[in-house]
């Protein structure tokens, strides 16, 4: 496998645009169930947006949970795939306040370019 078949995304970059894009969309506001489809739809979208400027070489799957905090209730989430372990990544990013708790998980496929096995 070449070097541009690698992953070129470090767990601190996506963990840095998944708490940049969260401070913007979701900020201090408190949970409002209203709105929590609409954080989470929003997010994801800039959190793959972000991710594609970086040029790199992937392609993205991104997923967000959101779930209102101090309830006492448990979160549990899990995910996994099969895919070339390695050249391609997953990256599970916590972000929290008083309000609310989101998951974010986000895949990073490599896609070879053409003539790569």
């Amino acid at each position: 496998m070449t070097e541009q078949s690698q992953l070129s995304l470090t767990h601190e970059a996506v963990e840095g645009v998944c708490k940049k894009v969260l401070d913007e969309v979701i900020g201090q506001s408190n949970y409002e169930y209203s709105e929590s489809g609409n954080w989470t739809k929003m997010a994801t979208e800039k959190i793959t947006e972000a991710l594609v400027s970086l040029k790199s070489n992937s392609k993205f799957c991104v997923c967000c949970s959101t779930m209102q905090n101090g309830l006492g209730a448990g979160l549990n989430v899990s995910s996994t795939c099969y895919w070339d372990q390695a050249a391609d990544g997953a990256f599970s990013s916590r972000w929290e306040t008083d309000a609310l708790v989101v998951i974010c998980n986000v895949f990073a496929l490599v896609v070879p370019l053409p003539g790569e096995d």
